[in-house]
């Protein structure tokens, strides 16, 4: 698929994801109703949050003459993977940054990537600190030429302008939520949902320890898009279980657990980390019976295939 105006209306055609209730023994006991957003079952390799994410960020690259896109991650990056599919699938050559030694470019995450056609360019921790710092960025634009560079994660402007669509108003008139939890990784999510709701309360579960900073993190995206300062957001440190990429043995028997008693899937890293501290927060009475609640399942199974115990 090479033509520009085609790609951009197949980018258009995102899936409508559904709602799945959730009668966990937990959330009845508390009287709370919670609706998990399916955003897993929607897109092929562009699937979960990821195809709000890259929409628009692909789009302008098309539109605007590049050839290639490069972004940053870890070695069973969602983000990455994603990107190295819809660069095969349109036509655009995609370029992966990558923290980690050139061994990791065996793992199934990376397999993919590289099948489908992305360079993997592996480096190390001090040099990927460097992923914000202006001249390094810079140098990658010289080194890579007709280039469009996408912050880790997606986690830009354009990326707050797909994900305000996660949501509808069907959606949100259907159930009328007290709140939308989610997990967070680098806060581009969160970010573009608050901005197209501002009157909405977000709650988001960084899956990552000493995740503090993503307050400032969050608060500057929704600055670059003009978002007021009292929306209704907030962080919920308390979900990391292991820190991010790792998993704990109670982790892994909740997620064992949700499996069976809701024929759901859920990611190692960020959906079971959110639903279980979710379920912590209704046991420790943080919403009121009678509460309605819609979580999202941000997609990212492929992962799995590289968690590791904590």
């Amino acid at each position: 698929m090479t033509d520009t105006a085609k790609v951009c209306a197949w980018l258009d055609q995102v899936p409508v994801a559904t709602v799945d209730p959730l009668n966990l023994p937990e959330f009845i006991r508390a009287e709370v109703e919670v609706g998990l957003v399916r955003l897993d079952q929607i897109g092929e390799g562009l699937s979960g949050n990821k195809w709000y994410k890259l929409k628009y960020n692909l789009q302008f690259a098309l539109q605007h003459g590049y050839r290639r896109i490069l972004s940053f991650g870890g070695a069973y990056s969602n983000h990455l993977h994603a990107l190295a599919w819809a660069g095969n699938r349109i036509g655009l050559e995609t370029v992966g940054i990558i923290r980690g030694e050139p061994e990791y470019g065996q793992n199934p995450t990376l397999t993919d990537a590289r099948r489908w056609g992305m360079q993997c360019v592996f480096v190390d921790r001090q040099t990927y600190r460097l992923r914000h710092d202006p001249e390094y960025l810079k140098s990658l634009q010289a080194l890579y030429p007709d280039c469009w560079i996408v912050p880790e994660g997606g986690s830009n402007t354009l990326a707050l302008q797909g994900c305000a669509e996660i949501l509808n108003q069907n959606m949100l008139r259907d159930w009328q939520p007290d709140a939308v939890v989610l997990a967070c990784g680098t806060g581009g999510t969160l970010a573009g949902l608050s901005a197209a709701y501002p009157d909405q309360r977000f709650l988001g579960i960084p899956v990552l320890q000493n995740a503090g900073f993503l307050n400032n993190t969050i608060q500057a995206l929704l600055d670059s898009r003009g978002q007021r300062t009292d929306a209704e957001w907030a962080l919920d440190l308390g979900g990391a279980f292991g820190g991010y990429g790792k998993t704990t043995e109670e982790l892994r028997a909740f997620m064992t657990e949700f499996q069976c008693l809701t024929g759901i899937t859920l990611d190692g890293i960020y959906t079971s980390k959110m639903l279980l501290r979710l379920i912590q927060l209704v046991e420790l009475g943080r919403f009121q019976p009678g509460s309605k609640i819609l979580a999202l399942h941000t997609g990212g199974l492929q992962g799995n295939r590289g968690l590791k115990p904590r």
